[in-house]
C-alpha cells in the first residue's frame, strides 16, 4: 500500500490523539470507533488513498485539535469539509 504524504500526516496526527489506525480487508469503508475505552479507525486496505484520507478527515474534523499541533495543511483540508 503507498501511502500519500497527507495519509501519513493523518495516520501521525491519529497517534498524537492516542488513536490505533488499523488497516483490513472486509465489505464497507471503515471509519472511527471506540472500544473499551480506546480508540481505533478501521480502514478498508482496499480503498484508495484518497477515499482513506476522506474516512480520517470526516471523523477528525469532529475533534478539538486546538491545544495539538496540527500541520496546515490538515488545517485546510478540515477547514475545506
Amino acid at each position: 500500500m503507498k501511502k500519500t504524504n497527507v495519509l501519513n500526516l493523518l495516520e501521525e496526527l491519529c497517534q498524537k490523539l492516542s488513536i490505533t489506525v488499523k488497516y483490513d480487508k472486509f465489505f464497507g469503508h471503515g471509519g472511527y470507533c471506540r472500544l473499551r475505552d480506546k480508540s481505533f479507525f478501521i480502514i478498508n486496505e482496499r480503498l484508495s488513498s484518497d477515499a482513506k484520507e476522506e474516512i480520517f478527515i470526516d471523523e477528525l474534523k469532529f475533534f478539538d485539535l486546538n491545544n495539538i499541533s496540527v500541520p496546515d495543511k490538515l488545517r485546510e483540508l478540515f477547514n475545506k469539509k
